[in-house]
Protein backbone atom coordinates (compact mmCIF):
# COMPACT_ATOMS: atom_id res chain seq x y z
CA UNK A 1 0.00 0.00 0.00
CA UNK A 2 1.22 3.56 -1.22
CA UNK A 3 0.36 6.34 1.32
CA UNK A 4 1.06 10.08 0.52
CA UNK A 5 1.59 11.76 3.71
CA UNK A 6 1.34 15.52 3.84
CA UNK A 7 1.12 18.13 6.60
CA UNK A 8 0.41 21.97 7.50
CA UNK A 9 -0.23 23.40 3.88
CA UNK A 10 -1.80 26.68 5.84
CA UNK A 11 -4.38 27.65 2.76
CA UNK A 12 -2.05 27.18 0.24
CA UNK A 13 -2.80 24.51 -1.91
CA UNK A 14 -0.43 25.16 -4.64
CA UNK A 15 2.10 22.12 -3.28
CA UNK A 16 -0.40 19.61 -2.63
CA UNK A 17 -1.69 20.55 -6.28
CA UNK A 18 2.17 19.98 -7.75
CA UNK A 19 2.40 16.39 -5.74
CA UNK A 20 -0.99 14.99 -6.48
CA UNK A 21 0.02 15.73 -10.36
CA UNK A 22 2.76 13.83 -10.39
CA UNK A 23 1.69 10.88 -7.31
CA UNK A 24 -1.96 11.47 -7.26
CA UNK A 25 -3.05 8.41 -9.53
CA UNK A 26 -0.22 6.02 -7.47
CA UNK A 27 -1.09 6.23 -4.17
CA UNK A 28 -4.08 4.47 -2.43
CA UNK A 29 -4.41 7.08 0.12
CA UNK A 30 -3.71 10.56 0.95
CA UNK A 31 -3.16 11.74 4.89
CA UNK A 32 -3.56 15.14 5.63
CA UNK A 33 -1.74 15.81 9.22
CA UNK A 34 -3.44 19.15 9.62
CA UNK A 35 -3.28 22.90 9.75
CA UNK A 36 -4.94 23.46 6.59
CA UNK A 37 -7.37 20.24 5.43
CA UNK A 38 -9.51 22.06 3.73
CA UNK A 39 -6.63 22.49 0.97
CA UNK A 40 -7.36 18.76 -0.49
CA UNK A 41 -10.71 20.83 -1.28
CA UNK A 42 -9.28 22.83 -3.07
CA UNK A 43 -6.45 20.90 -4.67
CA UNK A 44 -9.51 18.37 -6.23
CA UNK A 45 -11.37 21.98 -7.43
CA UNK A 46 -7.57 22.37 -9.67
CA UNK A 47 -8.16 19.06 -10.68
CA UNK A 48 -5.64 17.07 -9.29
CA UNK A 49 -6.48 13.68 -9.06
CA UNK A 50 -7.07 12.44 -5.99
CA UNK A 51 -6.88 9.44 -4.05
CA UNK A 52 -8.75 8.66 -1.13
CA UNK A 53 -8.03 11.18 1.88
CA UNK A 54 -7.76 10.85 5.43
CA UNK A 55 -7.03 14.26 7.79
CA UNK A 56 -6.68 15.63 10.91
CA UNK A 57 -7.77 18.23 12.61
CA UNK A 58 -4.74 20.90 13.51
CA UNK A 59 -4.35 23.48 16.19
CA UNK A 60 -5.22 25.84 13.14
CA UNK A 61 -7.82 24.35 11.86
CA UNK A 62 -11.16 26.11 14.33
CA UNK A 63 -14.28 24.23 14.24
CA UNK A 64 -13.49 21.89 10.87
CA UNK A 65 -14.86 19.28 12.14
CA UNK A 66 -12.52 16.76 11.59
CA UNK A 67 -11.20 14.39 14.17
CA UNK A 68 -7.92 15.25 16.55
CA UNK A 69 -6.68 11.29 15.61
CA UNK A 70 -6.89 8.76 13.42
CA UNK A 71 -6.27 4.81 13.63
CA UNK A 72 -5.45 3.89 10.33
CA UNK A 73 -4.79 0.32 8.33
CA UNK A 74 -1.89 -0.48 6.10
CA UNK A 75 -3.02 -4.44 5.86
CA UNK A 76 -2.71 -5.89 9.01
CA UNK A 77 -0.41 -2.94 10.44
CA UNK A 78 -2.03 -0.65 12.68
CA UNK A 79 -0.94 3.54 11.47
CA UNK A 80 -1.65 6.18 14.35
CA UNK A 81 -2.21 10.05 12.80
CA UNK A 82 -2.30 13.34 14.68
CA UNK A 83 -1.60 16.74 14.10
CA UNK A 84 0.93 16.58 16.73
CA UNK A 85 0.27 19.60 19.10
CA UNK A 86 -1.33 18.26 21.93
CA UNK A 87 1.24 15.16 21.71
CA UNK A 88 5.31 17.10 21.26
CA UNK A 89 6.40 18.28 24.62
CA UNK A 90 9.59 20.26 23.86
CA UNK A 91 12.20 18.05 21.90
CA UNK A 92 10.58 14.80 23.67
CA UNK A 93 9.23 12.37 21.24
CA UNK A 94 8.30 9.92 23.97
CA UNK A 95 4.49 10.63 24.00
CA UNK A 96 4.01 9.97 20.39
CA UNK A 97 6.11 6.55 21.15
CA UNK A 98 3.94 5.75 23.89
CA UNK A 99 0.91 6.31 22.49
CA UNK A 100 1.82 4.24 19.16
CA UNK A 101 2.88 1.41 22.11
CA UNK A 102 -0.12 1.56 23.80
CA UNK A 103 -2.09 1.18 20.50
CA UNK A 104 0.05 -1.25 19.66
CA UNK A 105 0.62 0.77 16.33
CA UNK A 106 3.55 0.27 13.57
CA UNK A 107 3.84 3.91 12.84
CA UNK A 108 2.57 7.73 14.42
CA UNK A 109 2.37 10.13 11.58
CA UNK A 110 2.17 13.61 12.91
CA UNK A 111 2.75 17.40 11.71
CA UNK A 112 2.91 21.00 13.75
CA UNK A 113 6.58 21.62 13.78
CA UNK A 114 6.92 22.26 9.75
CA UNK A 115 10.34 19.75 9.92
CA UNK A 116 11.03 16.96 8.08
CA UNK A 117 11.33 13.71 10.89
CA UNK A 118 11.54 10.52 10.20
CA UNK A 119 13.26 8.13 13.34
CA UNK A 120 12.59 4.27 14.22
CA UNK A 121 12.21 4.01 17.45
CA UNK A 122 11.39 0.67 19.72
CA UNK A 123 10.41 -0.76 16.01
CA UNK A 124 7.61 1.80 15.71
CA UNK A 125 8.28 4.35 13.02
CA UNK A 126 7.91 7.85 13.65
CA UNK A 127 7.49 10.36 11.10
CA UNK A 128 6.77 14.47 10.37
CA UNK A 129 6.44 15.08 6.63
CA UNK A 130 7.60 18.54 7.27
CA UNK A 131 4.95 21.15 5.48
CA UNK A 132 4.24 21.60 1.62
CA UNK A 133 3.79 25.72 2.74
CA UNK A 134 5.42 27.16 5.17
CA UNK A 135 8.64 24.76 5.48
CA UNK A 136 11.34 25.58 8.72
CA UNK A 137 14.74 24.32 8.84
CA UNK A 138 17.45 23.68 6.07
CA UNK A 139 14.43 21.93 3.87
CA UNK A 140 12.02 23.64 1.38
CA UNK A 141 8.38 22.26 1.18
CA UNK A 142 8.65 18.54 1.95
CA UNK A 143 6.21 15.71 2.09
CA UNK A 144 6.72 12.22 2.72
CA UNK A 145 5.46 8.23 0.72
CA UNK A 146 5.10 5.22 2.87
CA UNK A 147 4.94 2.13 1.19
CA UNK A 148 3.25 -0.88 2.91
CA UNK A 149 4.03 -4.33 2.64
CA UNK A 150 1.78 -6.62 3.58
CA UNK A 151 3.15 -8.20 7.06
CA UNK A 152 5.79 -10.40 6.69
CA UNK A 153 6.99 -9.06 3.43
CA UNK A 154 9.04 -6.11 5.00
CA UNK A 155 9.21 -3.01 6.98
CA UNK A 156 7.66 0.27 6.10
CA UNK A 157 9.68 1.60 3.67
CA UNK A 158 9.77 5.57 4.18
CA UNK A 159 10.66 8.05 1.70
CA UNK A 160 10.95 11.65 2.35
CA UNK A 161 11.29 14.17 -0.55
CA UNK A 162 11.56 18.02 -0.88
CA UNK A 163 9.04 19.85 -3.74
CA UNK A 164 10.79 22.34 -5.94
CA UNK A 165 9.46 23.95 -9.07
CA UNK A 166 6.32 24.97 -8.45
CA UNK A 167 3.31 23.26 -9.92
CA UNK A 168 3.84 23.15 -13.91
CA UNK A 169 7.00 21.89 -13.48
CA UNK A 170 7.09 19.88 -9.76
CA UNK A 171 10.67 18.37 -9.23
CA UNK A 172 11.29 15.94 -5.90
CA UNK A 173 14.37 15.83 -4.53
CA UNK A 174 14.69 12.61 -1.72
CA UNK A 175 15.57 14.13 1.53
CA UNK A 176 16.02 10.66 3.61
CA UNK A 177 16.31 7.32 1.54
Amino acid sequence: MRILVVSDTHGDPRGLVAVLGKLGRSVQLLVHLGDGAEDLDAAARYGSPMPPCRSVEGNMDRDSGLPSFLSLWAYDRKILAAHGHHYLGGDSYRPLLAAAKREDASAFLFGHTHLPFWELMQGVLLLNPGSLSRPRGSYGPSFAVLEAPPLGMGAIDVKMYELSGGAARPRFTLIRP
